[in-house]
């Protein structure tokens, strides 16, 4: 399957100067939250091209990872959702290098008709390797009901593999539906990540700050 979103160019840039910026005097990275400014998402090899109910492949993909922070609240309105209607929804991330996770974070729809009863993650180092999995995941209803005043937030779910660039993801509705607002990752570029790229990056600022 070819359907995919990705970080654009110059996200991918952006990308590459805040992982400099993530690293302390001791060398150290900071956590950061992957999302569409870092990462990308694609149907998985069960899907068809366009299994969404209500948007496009490409929007409905766009708005799967576009939360801008673990604890930002989301509405759930048309435009904003992602829903598939008679079967599960299986999705393959790439997150372009290799980190080490601490959560996983996701937003439920509020209602017991149309959310996610079960989630399974397999985890992947760059060699495709499994390196773990969260299998079972049973996410409670979303806190919220998608109106202007109540929005609704992540639930985290311990995540913690070292070394991972994949994530395969396959969530099912016991009713036959999968609805929801958004997919997330904390996480800490791989100690040898951040010494080969924030040199790069700084780099990359200094030739920005020259143009």
């Amino acid at each position: 399957m070819h359907y995919s979103i990705a970080a654009s160019g110059v996200g991918a840039l952006a990308s590459v100067v805040a992982l400099a910026g993530v690293v302390g005097t001791a060398g150290a990275a900071e956590p950061v939250y992957l999302n569409d400014q870092n990462i990308s998402v694609s149907l998985g090899a069960s899907m068809s091209a366009e299994p969404f109910a209500n948007r496009t492949t490409a929007e409905s993909l766009a708005n799967l990872i576009d939360a801008p922070s673990a604890d930002a609240g989301e509405l759930h309105t048309q435009p904003a959702h992602v829903w598939v209607s008679g079967g599960p929804l299986e999705v393959d991330f790439d997150f372009g290098m290799a980190y080490d996770l601490s959560t996983f974070h996701f937003w439920n729809y509020h209602s017991e008709a149309y959310d996610v009863d079960n989630i399974d993650l397999v985890f992947y180092d760059a060699s495709m390797t499994e390196v773990g999995s969260l299998l079972g995941i049973e996410p409670a209803l979303g806190n919220g009901t998608g109106s202007d005043s109540d929005p609704i937030f992540a639930e985290d779910f311990v995540a913690e593999f070292d070394g991972v660039r994949y994530v395969n993801a396959v969530l099912t509705g016991a009713n036959g539906q999968v609805d929801f607002n958004n997919m997330g990752f904390t996480a800490v570029p791989e100690p040898g990540t951040v010494a080969l790229l924030a040199p790069l990056g700084l780099a990359l600022l200094r030739r920005r700050g020259r143009g």
